[in-house]
């Protein structure tokens, strides 16, 4: 029997529409399955704006039609893939598209609905906001201080600028942002009371640009239906847009007009999971952070043996204060500014380690006359150290910006703790390399007394505070989380001195910091202004203590904190490579954003590295666990941060030596645009961060014994041959200088064992000429031939 050509046309069209319509059930049915257990809703929708607020919203419908009539234009929103995944999570792409007529000033929508909503929820957007951010909030001008004394009371709650937040009670909030102001194109959230997490992970952007972000709570004491919303845009339309301290302003987001054929593809994915508390759900944001945007790419630039050589010579040019009596490293030698001679955070000791490490016999004169400049003449009675002074024997300024002068004597705490962290590594370092005649003994009673200063606070406080009276001791301005960088200075102090009970505080306070601040998922307060902000700073510092109490413990508990640490550290580094506007000097420089670290909450910019440490508690913790996520992130950060560092060479920059703060991914800064640099910034905390990452970690990491095997400097390397005796590698260098490259190998079981201090000294170095490609042998002791 012949059938009638339009009858099996007809019956084709209805099969496949049975198929399709099957299909789209089977995808709503799995959606509705993972966000079912959180109370959760997915809808795809069209906004129609007025200027840039939000005028109209249209829902594509859930029972079946995909399309949608506004005004003369039919709209078609597609799921083109979609993937259930194990550990109930699921992953989809969906198509928005025009498909006739036009629709001005409007955008699509895609958004997650949460009802039967709680305050106690923590909400994470990384490296903007951390459960919810909600903090006491005093609206202060940059920079911030806590000036008045019945708003800083001992038992202070934690206190920011007007960053943004939601309520503490969960009143109606609404907090609007695009991707360039997070580490990673993510919301989350944990619940505590279900023990249950949820992980949303997208892309940066379209076509149109970075996508817009819109979270809105209504969960208050009077409100019946609490609930929260996050939406995904594009383009990208904020009403106000972050900006300074803690400001909004217009956000100059400008909706587009549709016209036929218009389309937009979105990409998510979606993690629902159980959780029993804040370090399950921050490791499972750990592990799952680079989800959907994959593994990055790294370009080399500049060896590490020349962007450190290049930094050091840069700041004996440039960075040398001599006046009289008075000589040191500085950042800006003979400003008039108090805050180009900083001590401890942003001052010596921290600006001559690195000339130590390189040292020349003016480097080490100059060293010397800088730890001069600090350890003899700059301590409070207290034995902390004053902030700031211009000449020996000069007048002392204060941390409290606009009264400075008023106040000489209030200083952050953190500076003595720098003091004495930098300084025991410096005289440990003039020891190895047989100058212990240079060590002068002001200098060691001098970090005594800074060591007993800060016991004698934690004795009286149980705690560091934030900014402290360094002649009374009286705690100026408590809380805040930088204190978990004692852990580290009393810690390497106990060595040196051989003093047990310094030892017992930096255990003592490292566990408190611990359980007050980070187990409650906050974590800040390191930087001098950003009032107690969440922040970067805090979750390093305490990964470098954890790690230094490993290294002379051996107690595994301390690993386990820093792998906290990190997991939540990991929530501040940026995970992928960001695309900077067409033009921008990163974009034509071809910079890859990834390893870079958002500052704080306050302030909105990524920046090249760990202010002011080199990254190589990273190394350690690697070493203790063998977690190869770790392995990915050391890299991500120790790699990409010479990309920063001026060179002949650098497509980013040509000022020899110089590193600029800024990663600028978001528009949060009048005046210095997306992915630009200023290159007139020369900024010595961060080139010294940076010189340090080339020189306290090494080039090439490996095992003898496995296949691990790490490249960190800016070269390319590979093993060749092995057999139970020794291993070949080739090391080809692509740049345009002759590297010296710091080769680190040992075995798996000497992995283990953790490192001394300054261990860097020991590792060998291998030469290879620029655009030279050469064989090593390394035997199964690590040593190189």
């Amino acid at each position: 029997m012949i059938m009638n050509p339009k009858f099996v046309y007809a019956l084709i069209l209805g099969l496949f529409s049975t198929f399709c319509l099957c299909a789209k059930k089977e995808k709503e049915t799995g959606i509705t399955d993972v966000l079912k257990n959180l109370d959760g809703q997915l809808s795809f929708q069209v906004w129609q704006y007025d200027k840039n607020k939000v005028n109209q919203k249209h829902v594509f419908s859930v029972n079946g039609t995909d399309e949608l009539k506004i005004e003369n234009s039919l709209w078609k929103c597609s799921v083109d893939q979609f993937k259930v995944l194990p550990d109930s999570a699921f992953e989809l792409s969906t198509t928005f598209c025009l498909v006739n007529g036009n629709l001005k000033s409007s955008g699509i929508a895609v958004t997650f609905d949460f009802k039967n909503w709680s305050a106690s929820n923590y909400i994470l957007i990384p490296a903007m906001i951390y459960g919810g951010n909600r903090f006491r909030i005093l609206d202060q001008s940059y920079p911030p201080y806590i000036h008045d004394e019945k708003d800083k009371p001992f038992d202070m709650p934690v206190t920011t600028t007007n960053i943004l937040h939601f309520n503490p009670d969960g009143s109606h909030a609404k907090v609007e942002m695009n991707t360039g102001n997070i580490a990673t194109p993510m919301f989350s959230y944990f619940n505590p009371d279900k023990n249950k997490g949820f992980i949303l992970l997208f892309e940066q952007g379209t076509r149109f640009g970075n996508n817009g972000m819109i979270l809105e709570e209504d969960a208050g004491p009077g409100t019946l239906d609490k609930r929260f919303g996050f939406t995904l845009t594009a383009p990208c339309v904020r009403y106000e847009k972050y900006v300074g301290c803690g400001g909004r302003a217009k956000s100059g987001d400008i909706p587009h007009d549709w016209k036929a054929g218009d389309k937009v593809t979105m990409r998510l994915k979606v993690y629902s999971f159980s959780a029993k508390d804040l370090k399950e759900f921050y490791s499972k944001v750990f592990e799952v952070r680079k989800g959907l945007s994959g593994a990055n790419n790294y370009d080399c630039i500049t060896p590490y043996s020349v962007a450190a050589n290049l930094i050091v010579e840069h700041h004996n040019k440039d960075k040398w204060h001599e006046q009289g009596k008075t000589a040191f490293y500085c950042n800006h030698p003979g400003s008039s500014s108090p805050y180009s001679y900083q001590i401890g955070w942003s001052g010596i000791p921290l600006y001559s380690f690195p000339q130590i490490i390189l040292e020349t016999p003016e480097r080490l004169q100059r060293s010397c006359l800088s730890m001069d400049y600090v350890l003899r003449g700059s301590q409070g009675k207290t034995g902390l150290f004053h902030a700031m002074k211009m000449n020996m024997g000069g007048a002392f300024y204060g941390d409290e910006f606009s009264k400075a002068i008023e106040k000489p004597n209030i200083a952050m705490t953190r500076r003595s703790i720098d003091v004495l962290y930098f300084s025991v590594q410096s005289l440990d370092l003039l020891a190895e390399r047989n100058h212990s005649d240079l060590i002068k003994p002001e200098w060691r009673s001098s970090l005594k007394k800074c060591a007993d200063g800060l016991i004698s606070i934690w004795n009286k406080y149980g705690q560091f505070g934030q900014f402290i009276d360094v002649e009374s001791g009286k705690m100026d301005i408590n809380g805040a989380t930088s204190g978990c960088a004692a852990g580290s200075a009393l810690a390497l102090a106990s060595q040196y001195f051989n003093e047990p009970k310094y030892l017992k505080v930096a255990e003592d306070a490292t566990i408190m910091y611990y359980e007050r601040d980070f187990l409650k998922g906050y974590a800040g307060g390191g930087a001098s202004e950003i009032l107690q902000s969440p922040d970067s700073e805090a979750p390093w510092d305490m990964a470098e203590s954890c790690m230094i109490l490993y290294s002379i413990t051996g107690k595994e508990k301390w690993l386990e904190m820093a792998k906290y640490a990190v997991h939540m550290l990991s929530t501040w580094m940026v995970s992928y490579d960001y695309k900077f506007p067409e033009g921008s000097a990163m974009q034509k420089a071809g910079t890859h954003a990834t390893g870079s670290i958002f500052a704080s909450s306050q302030n909105n910019h990524s920046a090249p590295g760990y202010y002011v440490l080199s990254g190589d508690f990273m190394l350690k913790l690697f070493r203790a666990t063998g977690d190869k996520r770790f392995a990915e992130m050391y890299k991500d950060q120790s790699h990409n941060v010479v990309q920063y560092a001026g060179a002949p060479y650098n497509p980013l920059r040509k000022e020899s030596g110089f590193v600029t703060e800024r990663v600028q991914l978001s528009d949060w800064e009048e005046g210095l645009g997306v992915g630009d640099v200023s290159t007139f910034d020369s900024n010595m905390a961060w080139e010294t961060l940076a010189v340090l990452t080339c020189l306290q970690n090494p080039g090439i990491y490996l095992h003898t014994d496995d296949d691990t095997f790490l490249v960190l400097d800016h070269v390319e390397a590979k093993i060749v041959k092995r057999d139970k005796n020794h291993l070949i590698i080739k090391i080809h260098n692509p740049t345009n200088y002759d590297a010296q490259i710091s080769v680190f190998a040992e075995t798996l079981a000497q992995s283990k064992i953790p490192m001394k201090l300054n261990s860097f000294l020991s590792w060998p170095k291998v030469e290879v000429k620029a655009g030279a490609t050469k064989e090593f042998m390394i035997k199964k002791d690590g040593s190189v031939i």
